[in-house]
């Protein structure tokens, strides 16, 4: 890995993918609460991890284009599914969240600009990094795999997924997290459920990780836009999966 540059990267809400739309993402915060507990022997104070949260602020441009920023913000969503990708290559850093708006808040400037400030909270997760499975937004006419992750090493604490469906013409698509660990016999880590439209799901397994990973798609369709982030567990993890 390297330094490198916030440029072309991808936003996914959902099964809309805004990338074009979002101006600016103004935070991607964990705070963690402390709790006091320090006792009349100490000089110091002495805290505790208390609950742990997260929120999401970024700015947009009005679009009302099917698919756009308008019809996926303008109703607070309740635990929706999103991916930032910081880059459009498998193996790229992916912050993961499901959250749910809390405000859709528009400025029309002087200029005749017309942005909307959006700020989303977790909802019963928090946000995490991984990498992206896809090469920012696949596009597949029939069945297929992607290309295989090396992760260095087998892990065992679990791991989770998000698959964001953005378009989709035919019968029925099927995506799912393949794990190996030698890169050719490979077995099911994530199955996402069938999907016969557009549509996004946020699936956790626990267990034992294999070293590498992979994205394989089934159907029958032509084409489909699909995005897979992916995350590894870790021992250290303030939630369980």
């Amino acid at each position: 890995m390297a330094k490198s540059a916030g440029l072309a990267q991808k936003f996914f809400i959902g099964s809309s993918d805004i990338s074009g739309d979002v101006s600016a993402i103004s935070s991607w915060s964990t705070p963690v609460q402390t709790l006091d507990v320090t006792g009349i022997d100490l000089s110091a104070m002495d805290r505790l991890q208390g609950l742990v949260s997260g929120s999401l602020a970024f700015n947009t441009f009005f679009n009302d284009a099917t698919g756009a920023q308008h019809l996926a913000l303008r109703v607070p969503n309740s635990g929706t599914p999103i991916t930032w990708a910081l880059g459009q290559s498998v193996g790229s850093v992916a912050g993961m969240l499901q959250a749910q708006g809390i405000n859709y808040d528009p400025t029309r400037a002087a200029d005749g600009m017309l942005t909307f400030d959006i700020t989303m909270d977790t909802y019963a997760t928090l946000p995490v990094w991984g990498v992206m499975l896809t090469a920012g937004l696949d596009t597949d006419t029939s069945g297929a795999s992607t290309a295989t992750l090396d992760q260095g090493a087998q892990t065992s604490a679990g791991a989770e997924a998000i698959l964001h469906v953005t378009a989709f013409t035919g019968s029925n698509f099927t995506a799912t997290v393949q794990d190996s660990a030698n890169g050719s016999d490979w077995g099911t880590l994530v199955a996402f459920t069938q999907v016969t439209d557009i549509g996004t799901e946020r699936v956790t397994v626990s267990g034992t990780v294999e070293r590498y990973v992979r994205v394989t798609t089934t159907g029958t369709f032509n084409p489909v836009n699909y995005a897979v982030s992916f995350r590894r567990g870790e021992a250290t993890d303030r939630v369980s999966y």
